[in-house]
């Protein structure tokens, strides 16, 4: 081996090994709960070696953290665990294979089973095989279409499932096999291939396999299971087509235990979709609350027999609580005081054309006598907001007013103990943070703590978000700043008595890395990564002259420790959506990149993103390639004026729009941008409009809010195509001179991998240096843990 390959055998080592130390420090929780005086929580941690996400359980004692037991590895098999109301149960939810003999089928077979566990949590007392006759796989998409719920007196459990797609035979099938034989049954002759018969029309990228969400309900003692048929278009029974109906989930159970209330987005049945567009990252499907009344359905399932089985249930018609809102979701029930409880939700009126936009939260009283929503009690609590600080809301972060509500899902259990308040996150800026909602008058207040109080912090901005209420009334939170992962924390059952001030907090959870392979080399590696150092953040702000809007352009800056008597390379980085945000939480990939490589990062929150209320969202809808890019150049330019920055060595790195931007700076300012590194990034959107899963995106970011037709689906006109081409980075290609790294997921369903494989082919026939990478069994994403490491370790070398 010569010493230029030995040399660089060893850098390879020393950043394959940095990247695995810093993805290792990464905390990344979920299914967190609180349950008999402990917090669990999982921890999902990379494993390299398999490519693949190990998840850990952790059960912290409340009062008193310090002795918490070792983690436990939960097997791949458990799909999800949710904890009765009282504590005393728990539903585990495990897919298992079948071997062929079991089953009696030519090959292994997979399977759901629920199992309930007694006795708080100790006992396994029954496992309730879920049939396929019923329904197809659970869906545990828990941050969107899924959902599981208790009924308030525990003896029964409400969840979505995906619906089996109608019977099928070929034209030369002759007859049924004898054990086929059913006189009810309905089937589709010649429907094998047929689009919402045999293959069923899904919701795009990531949701290859959801297609129709039906609800059940099943009896925890008895194991009966009944299909929730008083529902929006008969979406449960299977001899339906799938193409026109409704997608039903995350469903509760109301307080009284007689209805279930549950979310359900339009799949054609409303008149919206007569194309289904692609969900995933896309808030702004139409969908509505609904309410069904279950208790003759519950009745139904007590009983342990089979006889009847095919009685219809005679439970009330749905109710839509939400007929005049095109977007409701996440249903949310308070305790319940004299009679009545408070149904909470998040709801957009008049609904938004872009992927994202900022929430109203609405209420309504619930009767749990009747067992439904009180009519003429809907009370806006917390209202759209159009520019940040309009509604005289006291507090700011960072300089910024109240922006709004910018979020997904309230949490499983955001009422405080006394009903008088919501607690959520919500995106502020370019921070995330906890904020108490009065429902009494509607004032939002942000909960001002530090798990990390101490001398020099006041200047800091970490993020945190709100998980669940405990017994006691304290609220189970998360912190995480760029440069420190998360913790885990509480805030004391007082916090409530004085929002105004300083809220005192606990650190209940600091975890140590958890080593992501078995990768050793023989280099000298130096010191590995220790939270809060190695580099340093600041939150920029500029007001910019372009646009209609004025609202600040905000960034994160990144700067590597012991720098200050230097001139930094600069990596620029939009994030992609358009319309979401890049907050201040710790993001391993880009805390390799600068403390490891010792680069600046500036992650830059454009006019579009989320968190600055809705004006500034919209602005960007129609200018896509142009305010966008002005915006990432002025705050590229300010980060220089800091003078900290070398104007001659600023790259940019972008995924998805990150992508599209990262072309477009290269083209439209070769002279300030000189190197790229792009993720499956959008070139060309007039070739891409009828090949994405997204096509509302090509119009609504090139032509304006208005200009896609949801009752229709078209391919665009000439006058169109011509304004997606001139707003598509490859309008610009002739001045490029950036060397350019393109990565691209070849299983892409929302910027199509031809997009890339255009760039890179027009670029190489530039001569300008590129580098193509090709990840065959990736997404849009490109989030599969090998993929991911292999990308950012190009980037760092790029």
């Amino acid at each position: 081996m010569t010493k230029t390959n030995s040399n660089h055998q060893q850098q390879h080592q020393k950043d394959a090994a940095a990247y695995q130390d810093f993805v290792s420090s990464a905390v990344d929780f979920s299914g967190c709960y609180v349950r008999n005086g402990f917090v669990t929580a999982t921890r999902s941690v990379r494993d390299i070696d398999t490519n693949s996400r190990r998840s850990f359980v952790y059960n912290i004692p409340l009062a008193s953290p310090s002795l918490a037991a070792p983690p436990m590895e939960l097997s791949t098999k458990i799909k999800a665990r949710i904890p009765s109301p009282s504590g005393s149960k728990l539903a585990v939810l495990v897919e298992e294979s079948v071997p062929s003999d079991i089953e009696g089928k030519g090959q292994d077979a997979k399977r759901h089973v629920m199992e309930i566990w007694t006795n708080k949590g100790h006992q396994l007392a029954k496992r309730i095989v879920l049939p396929s006759s019923i329904h197809g796989p659970v869906c545990t998409d828990f941050a969107w279409f899924g959902g599981i719920s208790w009924s308030p007196d525990e003896t029964a459990l409400v969840y979505s499932a995906e619906v089996n797609k109608p019977k099928t035979a070929s034209y030369f099938a002759s007859s049924k096999g004898e054990d086929e034989k059913d006189d009810n049954d309905t089937f589709f002759v010649g429907g094998q291939y047929t689009l919402g018969v045999g293959k069923k029309e899904d919701w795009g990228e990531k949701y290859g396999t959801t297609a129709l969400l039906g609800l059940f309900c099943m009896n925890v003692s008895t194991g009966k299971i009944g299909v929730v048929e008083n529902v929006p278009a008969c979406t449960n029974t299977a001899s339906q087509t799938t193409d026109k109906n409704h997608v039903l989930g995350q469903p509760v159970f109301s307080p009284c235990g007689k209805a279930v209330v549950y979310t359900g987005w339009d799949a054609g049945g409303g008149g919206e979709m007569p194309r289904r567009l692609g969900a995933i990252y896309c808030y702004h499907r139409p969908c509505q609350i609904y309410s069904s009344p279950v208790s003759q359905l519950l009745k139904k399932l007590e009983t342990d027999t089979s006889e009847d089985e095919d009685d219809k249930v005679s439970d009330d018609k749905f109710v839509c609580i939400t007929p005049t809102d095109r977007l409701s979701r996440s249903p949310r029930f308070s305790s319940p005081s004299n009679g009545v409880a408070k149904l909470a939700y998040l709801s957009h009126t008049k609904g938004f054309d872009t992927h994202n936009g900022c929430m109203a939260l609405h209420t309504s009283d619930w009767c749990m006598t009747k067992g439904s929503v009180v009519d003429g009690t809907k009370k806006i609590v917390v209202d759209v907001v159009t520019l940040p600080g309009e509604r005289g809301d006291e507090g700011t972060i960072s300089g910024l007013g109240f922006p709004g509500l910018f979020l997904n899902q309230l949490s499983d259990k955001c009422f405080s103990p006394d009903g008088k308040f919501i607690l959520t996150s919500t995106q502020w800026g370019s921070v995330v943070r906890v904020v108490s909602i009065s429902l009494d008058n509607g004032s939002v207040a942000p909960l001002k703590f530090d798990m990390r109080d101490g001398n020099n912090r006041d200047e800091a901005e970490p993020s945190q978000q709100f998980l669940c209420f405990t017994e006691d009334g304290s609220a189970i939170v998360t912190q995480s700043e760029c440069n420190y992962p998360t913790m885990l924390g509480s805030l004391s059952s007082t916090f409530l008595e004085n929002m105004k001030g300083s809220v005192p907090s606990q650190v209940l959870a600091e975890l140590p890395s958890a080593a992501t392979s078995s990768f050793s080399p023989s280099t000298s590696l130096g010191s590995s990564f220790k939270a809060g150092s190695g580099f340093s953040y600041k939150i920029m702000n500029i007001l910019p002259e372009h646009g209609d809007v004025k609202v600040d352009v905000s960034s994160i800056l990144l700067l590597p420790d012991n720098s200050d008597n230097e001139k930094l390379p600069l990596i620029v980085v939009p994030h992609g959506g358009p319309h979401s945000a890049t907050p201040t939480t710790f993001v391993p990939s880009y805390s390799y990149l600068c403390q490891h490589g010792r680069y600046a990062v500036l992650h830059v929150n454009f006019r579009g993103s989320t968190g600055f209320g809705q004006a500034a969202l919209e602005s960007l809808a129609g200018n896509a390639g142009t305010q966008d890019v002005l915006d990432v150049v002025a705050a590229t330019k300010a980060a220089i004026d800091t003078g900290r920055i070398d104007p001659e060595r600023v790259g940019i790195c972008g995924g998805s729009h990150g992508g599209f931007l990262s072309a477009h700076l290269s083209g439209q300012h070769p002279d300030i941008f000189k190197v790229a590194s792009m993720r499956n990034p959008c070139i060309n959107i007039a070739s891409m409009v009828t090949a994405t899963d997204i096509p509302d995106w090509c119009y609504v970011e090139t032509l304006g809010i208005g200009k896609y037709d949801w009752d229709n689906f078209r391919a665009p006109s000439k006058e169109e195509s011509d304004k997606m081409w001139d707003n598509s980075p490859i309008a610009h290609l002739e001045n490029v001179k950036a060397p350019s790294l393109v990565a691209l997921g070849m299983k892409d369903r929302r910027v199509p991998p031809s997009q890339g494989l255009e760039y890179f082919h027009s670029l190489r026939a530039k001569n300008l240096p590129t580098k193509l990478l090709v990840y065959e069994d990736c997404d849009h994403a490109i989030d599969r843990v090998v993929s991911e490491a292999d990308f950012w370790i190009n980037t760092k070398q790029w």
